[in-house]
């Protein structure tokens, strides 16, 4: 390991609009990073590099499948349907991403790029037992207040429902407050909606994930606060070999990743992200 301890420059994108792309290639350039690392893992790697042809869709669906739990593997077509949908309303050119930027900046440039994502597969399948203990949970809950409405324990009841309702009440009021006052809920497509999300700082972003965790706290621990800590790892890795790097992650990671460096959380479990030639996508 390196005497000298390197940088890490923080880039918060919205990972589809072509300004984020300018700002990530104006990053690269003003701090002339060791290292840029991407927002991705090795399955989304090969997947946004292949083809756009049925059958290389087909051929992503059958990897999906055979690396995904049955709910994992629903979760993702969900999630590229929807994703589907956005880019065939706002005609987004996938250059001009984000994540694109950063790749192509970095290998024309001749810098090495890293992968910090945690693995697709592990997220969605933990999302995905998430969503059958809520549904188990739902069960169970309705059960018991059934027999306490049967019971007439009226006090009990309304105790377990005030409960229940206290907290995703005020993180929605909160959410839809944010919302509106920012415009989200105002732009006219989901076009002008990037380009609101675009305009929030690093700060305003949080808010929304904090407001967001009142309403659904499983969903935002798997889909941000546990990716959050892994690309910390990686980053921390990355920084202690004394490398400087310029980070390219969504708004919503910048803050939690932040405060893992700062806090030097992950400085003894520090771990090594694959470095990967993108140009060649089936490598590594």
């Amino acid at each position: 390991m390196s005497d000298d301890v390197g940088t890490v420059t923080l880039v918060g994108t919205v990972h589809v609009t072509e300004e984020s792309g300018e700002n990530v290639r104006e990053a690269i350039r003003r701090h002339d990073p060791d290292v840029v690392t991407v927002e991705l893992c090795s399955m989304r790697l090969r997947q946004l590099y292949s083809p756009d042809t049925t059958l290389q869709t087909l051929r992503n669906a059958v990897e999906s499948y055979r690396s995904l739990s049955r709910a994992g593997f629903v979760l993702s077509l969900l999630f590229k349907l929807s994703q589907r949908t956005y880019y065939d309303d706002t005609e987004v050119d996938r250059d001009d991403r984000d994540m694109f930027a950063a790749i192509n900046a970095a290998e024309a440039s001749g810098r090495r790029t890293a992968a910090v994502d945690r693995p697709i597969e592990e997220t969605l399948d933990e999302l995905g037992e998430v969503i059958l203990s809520g549904a188990d949970e739902f069960r169970t809950s309705t059960e018991r207040r059934l027999r306490q409405a049967l019971r007439g324990e009226w006090r009990e009841l309304a105790s377990d429902l005030l409960v229940d309702a206290t907290a995703p009440t005020t993180g929605l009021v909160r959410l839809l407050g944010l919302h509106f006052w920012c415009g989200t809920l105002t732009a006219d497509s989901p076009a002008a909606k990037a380009a609101v999300m675009e305009q929030l700082s690093p700060e305003q972003a949080a808010s929304f994930q904090n407001a967001l965790e009142h309403l659904a706290p499983e969903f935002v621990r798997v889909m941000i606060r546990e990716r959050d800590a892994y690309m910390a790892r990686r980053l921390e890795y990355l920084r202690q070999e004394g490398n400087d790097v310029v980070a390219v992650v969504g708004k919503a990671h910048v803050e939690g990743i932040r405060r893992h460096l700062e806090d030097g959380t992950f400085v003894d479990s520090a771990e090594r992200p694959p470095f990967v030639s993108l140009r060649r996508p089936n490598d590594g």
